[in-house]
């Protein structure tokens, strides 16, 4: 990998971590039900002043491409459902357990990836996964 893809790794695993303490913290205030949607709503006002920027830019990318309209949905949808289903879950235990064992989702990844997108099978890929999930599991405990 390049450094800067670590650079940009390390950022986003920085910002995940942040995150989850923070929605933490915002389930002693609201519901799980209402974290979800006053995230929706911040959201929006974000994603409002990031899109003036660049809306023609992405307007014409999206145009002469419309199949990643679709894929583009469909990620927004389940990854919407995975926010919903990990702040239920955040609200019934700590933010110490649900955080790893929701984090094992690269084994998800892995098997899509390589039946469904033709990514390459190793065993070194294979055996990495299964012992972030081992050591995740161990984690938790």
């Amino acid at each position: 990998m390049t450094s800067e893809t670590w650079i940009y790794l390390i950022i986003a695993v920085i910002s995940w971590g942040l995150g989850s303490i923070f929605d933490k913290i915002t389930l002693k205030y609201l519901d799980a039900t209402s974290s979800f949607y006053g995230r929706i709503f911040v959201m929006l006002i974000f994603f409002v002043i990031l899109l003036s920027t660049r809306f023609s830019k992405t307007f014409f990318a999206i145009k002469n491409s419309p199949k990643s309209l679709i894929y583009i949905s469909l990620s927004v949808l389940v990854t919407m459902l995975g926010v919903f289903a990990y702040l239920k879950a955040m609200s019934y235990d700590e933010a110490s357990r649900i955080v790893p064992l929701s984090s094992t989702y690269p084994l998800i990844t892995f098997i899509v990836a390589v039946f469904f997108l033709g990514e390459s099978f190793t065993i070194s890929k294979f055996l990495g996964t299964i012992l972030v999930i081992i050591g995740i599991y161990f984690i938790s405990k």
